[in-house]
């Protein structure tokens, strides 16, 4: 993770405070509902959060838990805010490991739109 610019370092603290609220979200609104398909949405959210998670240097980290959330943002605007936000620097900026978590962003997206 040593290669990764400050840049995109960044960036995956901001995706990751995304898809943290998004997962979050996601699962209070599956307990409201009940709702499978909310479930399965949540569980793609904080997967792709764990992965976010790992890619994020050590240095970034406590920033982690910064940022600012908003009740009853919607899961998948959050993930598709997410996904935007990895176009914002190049892919080998990153950290190996970036591309799995876009094309699990951008598949969550696609199918829970």
């Amino acid at each position: 993770m040593s290669d990764t610019t400050p840049q995109a370092a960044r960036v995956l603290v901001q995706m990751h405070q995304l898809l943290r609220q998004a997962g979050a979200e996601a699962y209070r609104r599956a307990r409201q509902s009940l709702d499978l398909d909310t479930v399965a949405l949540a569980s793609n959210l904080t997967y792709a959060c764990d992965l976010v998670f790992h890619l994020v240097p050590e240095p970034y980290r406590d920033a982690l838990v910064d940022g600012p959330e908003v009740d009853g943002a919607d899961p998948v605007e959050l993930a598709r805010r997410a996904e935007e936000l990895s176009r914002t620097a190049p892919v080998n900026h990153f950290p190996p490991g970036m591309v799995p978590v876009v094309e699990i962003l951008i598949e969550t997206v696609r199918e829970f739109s």
